[in-house]
């Protein structure tokens, strides 16, 4: 089966088969490859007339156009790493149940799964006992926000799991017949 021209392939191989270019977003000149320009144009870049640009699919995964995103082709989103700030991390609070440490049975010194942190009575900090509505309430000091407030940007990866392959795009093949 011969390929289209335009039409985008992933190959095993460490380099781009005969008649064939990586999708880097390289730029070429429509003199070049005027048959690949009449298909592509400069949906992925250039200057209408004198160059265009081949895909960029380096680092990236192909994604079908339309769908939920309502994307049209050559549109690139995404990224593999974010930074990592406040303002995207989702906000929440950590409860903290205690009790006063006056149930000597039901206290542990060990914290475990249904303990419950108690005022400080002959060394036992945990009590297995759910404190109730009366039991004695912390201060509001006793646990703070910490950290710094504004910290600077921490890059976070989101990439998938992946396996390198080489996108390529065919630069001269059958012309493909617009129905």
């Amino acid at each position: 089966m011969d390929a289209f021209t335009g039409e985008i392939r992933l190959f095993p191989y460490n380099f781009a088969p005969q008649n064939w270019a990586y999708c880097d977003g390289s730029l070429v000149t429509v003199q070049q490859y005027p048959a690949l320009y009449s298909v592509i144009g400069t949906i992925y870049g250039g200057t209408a007339g004198q160059n265009f640009r081949l895909p960029n699919l380096s680092g990236r995964v192909a994604m079908g156009s339309g769908g939920t995103l309502g994307t049209n082709v050559g549109t690139m989103l995404g990224a593999d790493r974010i930074a990592l700030t406040a303002n995207n991390i989702c906000s929440h609070s950590h409860l903290v149940l205690a009790k006063d440490g006056s149930e000597a049975a039901a206290a542990v010194d060990t914290p475990n799964n249904t303990a419950y942190l108690a005022q400080p009575r002959n060394i036992r900090l945990y009590n297995s006992t759910v404190p109730s509505a009366n039991d004695p309430k912390l201060a509001m000091s006793t646990i703070a926000p910490t950290g710094n407030a504004a910290p600077p940007p921490t890059m976070r990866n989101t990439m998938q799991p992946f396996l390198t392959l080489c996108y390529c795009i065919c630069l001269d093949g059958e012309y493909p017949i617009r129905s």
